[in-house]
C-alpha cells in the first residue's frame, strides 16, 4: 500500500463502467486510496468478406446458434447482411446471458420457445444444449477462439462447430509508461498478448499481476509472469472481490509494520535512557597505612641493632 499522499494506480485492461460512480471500483478507490486506469489493450474487429466464405458454414444446416457476446452478436448478423443469408425461422438461439437473448431483440422477434439463456457460466448454457442431444450446434466467436468456451462444450459432449466472425487486434499504447503503475489487471489472454506486443521486452520486476479467468491465467504463466491477484474461486467470484482480499492484507500488513517499528523505537529510547541515567564507575583510592600499624620486620632488625650499639657503648671497662 502507498501513503495518503501516494496513490497506487492500477491499469484495468477493460473499458470503464458506464456511471463509474457507482461501480465497485469507485468504492475500491474510495476504501484504500488507490486509483484505476482504465485502457482496453485491444480491439475486436470484424473478419473479411472473404475470411468467412473460406469457412464455408451453412448457417441453416444447424439447429441452434450460441452466442457469448454483443459484440460476435453484432458482428455475425453484419456479415449476414453483407452475404445476404436469411436464417431460417425454426433456427434456436443459446446466449450466455438473458442480456444477450433480450439484445437480440435488435435483429428479431423475440420468441421464448426459440431464446434459451445462462447465467454467465458455460455450464449454465450447456444445461439448455442438453435438452437436444442429437443435434449440432454454431459457437460464433472470435479468430483467435473461445478457448474456454470450447473446451466446455467439448467435455460434455456437444457436437458444434466453430464460426470465426472478429479478431483481436492489440491496441498501440507504446507511448505509456507501463512502469508507473504498480499492478496490470488482465481479463482475457489478448491483453496480455498486447502487453509484449507493445513492450517486447517487458520485465515484471516488482509490479503486480492480477488476473481473472483459467485461460487469462495460463497465457500469465507461459509468459513467466507471477500472478499475486486471481478470480474466479469460490471465495472471490469476481476480480474486484479479489482486489478487495489483496488490499484488506496490504493494509493489515502496513499496520502491523508501523506498529513494529513503534514499539522497536520505544525499546531503543528506553534503553537510551537507562544508558544516560547509570551512574559512572569511580577508581577506589589506594589505601593509607595507619600510625598504629605494626612495623615492618626490616624497621623491628634496625631498631634492635641501633639499641645494641648503644649498650655497648655505656659499658664500663673491665
Amino acid at each position: 500500500m502507498s501513503s495518503m499522499d501516494d496513490k497506487y494506480k492500477i491499469l484495468i485492461s477493460q473499458f470503464k463502467p458506464n456511471d463509474y460512480e457507482k461501480s465497485p471500483y469507485h468504492a475500491l478507490e474510495l476504501k484504500y486510496n488507490i486509483e484505476f486506469s482504465f485502457i482496453k489493450l485491444f480491439n475486436v474487429e470484424c473478419i473479411d468478406i472473404k475470411d468467412y466464405r473460406t469457412q464455408k458454414i451453412d448457417i441453416n444446416k444447424y439447429f441452434g446458434i450460441i452466442f457469448t457476446s454483443k459484440i460476435a452478436l453484432n458482428y455475425f448478423f453484419s456479415l449476414l447482411e453483407q452475404t445476404r443469408t436469411t436464417i431460417s425461422k425454426e433456427m434456436r438461439y443459446f446466449c450466455l446471458t438473458e442480456q444477450i437473448a433480450l439484445y437480440l431483440q435488435k435483429y428479431m422477434r423475440y420468441k421464448k420457445r426459440k431464446f434459451f439463456f445462462g447465467t454467465g457460466t458455460p455450464e449454465s448454457v450447456i444445461e439448455n444444449l442438453k435438452q437436444f442431444p442429437n443435434e449440432k450446434f454454431i459457437l460464433v466467436s472470435s479468430s483467435d477462439g473461445n478457448e474456454s468456451f470450447a473446451n466446455a462444450l467439448r467435455q460434455h459432449n456437444i457436437n458444434f462447430d466453430n464460426l470465426f466472425v472478429c479478431k483481436n487486434v492489440p491496441i498501440n499504447i507504446s507511448d505509456i509508461n507501463i512502469k508507473d503503475y504498480k499492478m496490470l489487471a488482465f481479463f482475457s489472454p489478448h491483453g496480455i498478448e498486447s502487453l509484449f506486443y507493445n513492450y517486447p521486452n517487458y520485465e515484471q520486476g516488482d509490479q503486480v499481476i492480477a488476473v481473472c479467468g483459467e485461460y487469462t491465467k495460463k497465457m500469465a504463466e507461459e509468459r513467466n509472469l507471477k500472478i499475486s491477484v486471481y478470480s474466479p474461486t469460490k471465495e472471490f467470484p469476481s476480480l474486484v472481490h479479489a482486489l478487495d482480499d489483496f488490499f484488506t492484507k496490504q493494509k493489515n500488513k502496513q499496520s502491523k509494520n508501523i506498529k513494529n517499528e513503534g514499539e522497536k523505537e520505544t525499546n531503543n529510547t528506553k534503553t537510551s535512557n537507562t544508558k544516560k541515567t547509570k551512574p559512572a564507575n569511580t577508581k577506589k583510592s589506594p589505601k593509607t597505612t595507619s600510625k598504629s600499624a605494626k612495623p615492618t620486620n626490616a624497621t623491628s632488625t634496625q631498631k634492635t641493632s641501633t639499641t645494641k650499639t648503644t649498650t655497648d657503648k655505656t659499658k664500663k671497662p673491665g
